[in-house]
Order: C-alpha cells, then sequence, then structure tokens
C-alpha cells in the first residue's frame, strides 16, 4: 500500500519542502538513495527556500547542464529521471511546478 504523506498546506510548496516530500514518498530505500542525489542537488542549486512554483523550466535543464551535462550519458539520464519523477510527482498532487522540455534522454553509446 503507498505512503500517504502529508504535505504542508496554507502557503507555497518550497523547492526543499517538494524534493524532502518526493523522497519521503518512495517506499524503496535503493530508489530514495538514488533519487536524492539528484532531487536534492538541484534543491541545493535552485535555492532550498524558493517556492517551486516560481522555478523556471529552464532552470531546472540549466542545473540539469551544470550539475551533470558532461557526466556519462548513464549518470545523465539516471539524474534526469530522478528529477523529472519529482517534479511530475508535484503536478499530480496539484503543485505548480517546472518542467524539463528540452534536457533529453540521451542513448547509451554501447545499445
Amino acid at each position: 500500500m503507498p505512503t500517504v504523506v502529508q504535505l504542508p498546506a496554507g502557503k507555497a510548496l518550497t523547492v526543499r519542502g517538494a524534493a524532502d516530500s518526493f523522497l519521503d514518498a518512495l517506499a524503496n530505500p535503493n530508489t530514495v538513495r538514488n533519487y536524492a542525489i539528484g532531487v536534492g542537488k538541484i534543491a541545493d542549486r535552485l535555492g532550498e527556500a524558493r517556492p517551486l512554483a516560481v522555478v523556471a523550466d529552464d532552470e531546472i535543464g540549466e542545473a540539469l547542464e551544470v550539475l551533470w551535462g558532461s557526466s556519462a550519458v548513464n549518470t545523465w539520464n539516471a539524474r534526469r529521471a530522478s528529477v523529472l519523477s519529482w517534479l511530475e510527482w508535484c503536478t499530480e498532487r496539484g503543485y505548480e511546478a517546472p518542467a524539463v522540455p528540452w534536457a533529453k534522454r540521451l542513448t547509451p553509446p554501447d545499445s
């Protein structure tokens, strides 16, 4: 059974609040550990106390590029996937969240 996570009410959801709520909602500890890297570093870069609703789409993409743009393809894809999952999770719960339209999944060279 999925875990119910109480999101902050009565004020704008901050970047860190959204990140922590998302990670708390994940059941698998391995997923939490892996997703915490991508989501946590993006939250740090964006500013943890900022309202998530004011973060622009391009800021997410730029943060991904700065943090993992020169990483191995599998690392890029894993970090990108964790951030996209986080933002989709927020949107599904009715929170205004940015999207990442131009940060594409890369094809691994050995595939």
